[in-house]
């Protein structure tokens, strides 16, 4: 049958449905879940990382040994004895500041007499010191050293004699002064000897 001429032509359409075509999309889906799965299944097992736990370890605190206590018990006679040797001490002390003291003040503030009489003084208290000291019976332990404090004493005493003769029986000062500068150097000597003396008897003894 000729076309004519303004006509449009259709296709015949199939009424027929294609139903092989309906199974096609859900086997497709299976066939990609089960390649993913046995995909999955297949791969390696994935490695676990180690953890390491580490416990807390508290401070070591080390506590030293309490210190030993030593208890010196110190004898009557010692304690006695150290007693007599600061009293001997502080005598000398104050002699030797009289002696200077005297001295200084002549004759500028003190005249002749009454400098003349403060040194008759010092000759009698430093001649009863003299004699105090010979009179103390040394503990064994300080023997040694207390010749040389018995020796300091005496010179003390001669040297208060000299200083007394210089200003009465001798023309100037030399004398005097000289006199003055032998007595505290002995003064100082008695000083020292006597520490030596008591650091000899207050010694601890060493245990056997």
């Amino acid at each position: 049958m000729a076309q004519m001429p303004g006509e449009t032509i259709f296709a015949p359409v199939s009424k027929e449905d294609p139903k092989h075509g309906r199974w096609i999309l859900p086997l497709v889906v299976m066939a990609l879940v089960l390649f993913t799965w046995t995909f999955v299944n297949n791969l390696p097992a994935a490695e676990t990382p180690l953890t390491t736990t580490v416990a807390a370890t508290e401070p070591t605190t080390t506590t030293a040994p309490p210190e030993e206590t030593t208890t010196t018990t110190v004898a009557p006679e010692v304690i006695a004895f150290v007693a007599t040797l600061d009293q001997l001490t502080a005598e000398a002390e104050e002699l030797q500041a009289t002696a200077q003291r005297i001295n200084d003040e002549y004759p500028d503030t003190t005249g002749y007499g009454d400098t003349r009489d403060a040194l008759s003084d010092l000759r009698v208290a430093t001649s009863e010191f003299n004699d105090r000291v010979g009179e103390v019976e040394p503990l064994p332990a300080g023997e040694e050293p207390w010749g040389d404090v018995t020796t300091a004493a005496a010179t003390m005493q001669l040297e208060a004699d000299n200083m007394f003769d210089g200003l009465v029986n001798t023309s100037g000062s030399e004398k005097r002064l000289t006199a003055l500068a032998n007595y505290n150097i002995a003064a100082g000597t008695f000083v020292q000897k006597i520490a030596e003396v008591k650091e000899a008897v207050t010694e601890p003894e060493e245990a056997p």
